[in-house]
């Protein structure tokens, strides 16, 4: 087991620092269009709909280093409060993406189902294209 620091280096460098590349756009939208009906497909051409509509590809950057923040900021203070029985977090990232609220796997459509599903029906409308 790595130390404490390590883990928050790691965290920082391979999951909230590494969308500061712009190379990492052309990836995801790259995966998106050979697996359009896989998990989080429907991201690629987001991302195009985006930049074709004038953001720069470092504004895009930012946007998303600050929510893979949040996300590893929430994931961090779910452990601890409220926590998981025993402990038992062990390969927890295999359960995931089948744990996706819509239960569509992430797949496209599956934002704008859990979006309905939470009440949240004027961003589901704009999340279905």
């Amino acid at each position: 087991m790595g130390t404490r620091e390590a883990l928050l280096r790691y965290l920082w460098d391979d999951l909230i620092n590494l969308n500061l590349r712009p190379e990492s756009l052309d990836n995801v939208i790259r995966e998106c269009r050979r697996h359009p009906d896989g998990p989080f497909g429907d991201t690629g051409p987001a991302i195009e709909r985006i930049l074709g509509a004038g953001a720069s590809v470092s504004d895009l950057c930012l946007v998303l280093r600050a929510t893979a923040y949040e996300a590893v900021f929430g994931t961090l203070y779910a452990l601890g409060d409220p926590g998981v029985d025993d402990n038992d977090v062990f390969m927890l990232h295999e359960s995931l993406l089948t744990a996706e609220p819509s239960g569509m796997d992430g797949s496209p459509g599956s934002a704008a189902k859990s979006a309905y599903e939470r009440g949240w029906s004027r961003l589901a409308t704009k999340l279905e294209y």
